[in-house]
């Protein structure tokens, strides 16, 4: 799990537009770049793939539909901006009045949103499937890190308030009653930050689906979630941003459905010396040694939290957590830029 504004998941996904050549030209594409800025013929009425981005959730989120008119692309993205502004309002932990700041405030939170149970119930299924790598209880020993990291007074997990700050990021202690969410220990505090942003778009897919639209794409800030064609009938490309590259391409996917999210050491680290970096564990309070994982899933839901389970594993152990799941692959480039991709990850190519 990560820092920043909103949700501080920052994933390194992008819809890679039109053809390898067209993304050579542009670099790394971004669905927020105005249509002017790329050379290309415009597309024919048949090929036209509708689009509208906002910034919401601390990034950039872009909706895309094609094969569809523009008048029911409209009504499909105003009603998925409509339902991630409301799902934002739930699992927002800056701001006071969300149902997950009211818990952590109060420890204890009556006549819950049905979906902040639904994600806490799916964050405890896949804690407990990863060890607890996932860890939605790990937010005290973020709090502590973002406190500290401007300085490189940079907390050892044998210091008192580390080990104080661990002690409270114990998952166990989220109880989900029938009428009630409850946090077992005074002090304790979740964030859904490493799950929250595929779920609302997962929920964007499914307000564009309810308009009739079968081929679309949701990328929440690289949380993204398709189904269907792109243009002129071709699966939708996702590039993969190299970790240790600017600019450059990992790995380049085409998908058809599901959901593909990446985390790892793209930012940051918080002492300075570039060995740590926001995805922490509460057993040890360190970082893993992978730079880089992506995760192909079902959903979007699923691909975010696995992904920052899986960086948190040494690359073996990864895989066969992802072998696990039915219908989940993953790509992991670990921290001397050594590749590991699982049995399901297919041919999906690998960009020198």
């Amino acid at each position: 799990m990560k820092i920043s504004s909103v949700f501080p998941r920052r994933k390194f996904l992008q819809y890679v537009m039109g053809s390898a050549a067209l993304c050579a030209t542009v670099g790394v594409c971004d669905l927020t770049w105005p249509a002017k800025a790329v050379s290309a013929p415009p597309l024919r009425v048949a090929e036209r793939t509708e689009r509208q981005s906002r910034l919401l959730m601390g990034t950039v989120v872009s909706l895309s539909a094609s094969a569809c008119d523009a008048a029911r692309a409209e009504l499909a993205f105003a009603d998925a901006f409509a339902q991630m502004e409301r799902l934002i309002a739930i699992f927002s932990r800056h701001t006071a009045a969300s149902a997950l700041s009211e818990l952590n405030a109060r420890g204890v939170l009556h006549q819950a949103p049905v979906e902040l149970s639904v994600v806490l119930d799916a964050a405890r299924r896949i804690g407990r499937a990863t060890a607890y790598a996932f860890n939605p209880a790990i937010m005290p020993v973020l709090e502590l890190l973002e406190a500290k990291k401007k300085t490189e007074a940079y907390p050892h997990p044998a210091d008192r308030e580390f080990a104080e700050a661990l002690a409270l990021a114990n998952p166990e202690g989220i109880i989900l009653e029938k009428d009630a969410i409850r946090l077992g220990r005074t002090g304790m505090r979740l964030t859904l930050d490493g799950i929250a942003k595929g779920f609302i778009a997962d929920e964007a897919a499914r307000a564009i689906r309810a308009r009739g639209v079968e081929n679309y794409m949701v990328n929440a800030g690289g949380d993204i979630r398709v189904a269907g064609l792109a243009a002129d009938k071709r699966p939708w490309d996702i590039g993969i941003q190299h970790p240790a590259k600017r600019g450059a391409l990992l790995a380049k996917v085409s998908m058809t459905g599901g959901g593909i999210a990446t985390s790892g050491y793209y930012e940051q680290a918080y002492n300075g010396f570039g060995s740590r970096h926001p995805i922490i564990s509460h057993l040890t309070g360190k970082s893993g040694d992978v730079a880089s994982v992506t995760v192909r899933a079902g959903s979007a839901m699923q691909a975010d939290a696995l992904a920052t389970a899986l960086a948190l594993m040494p690359p073996a152990e990864a895989l066969i957590v992802a072998r696990g799941y039915s219908g989940v692959s993953c790509l992991i480039l670990d921290r001397q830029g050594r590749l590991y991709k699982s049995d399901g990850w297919g041919s999906a190519a690998i960009l020198p």
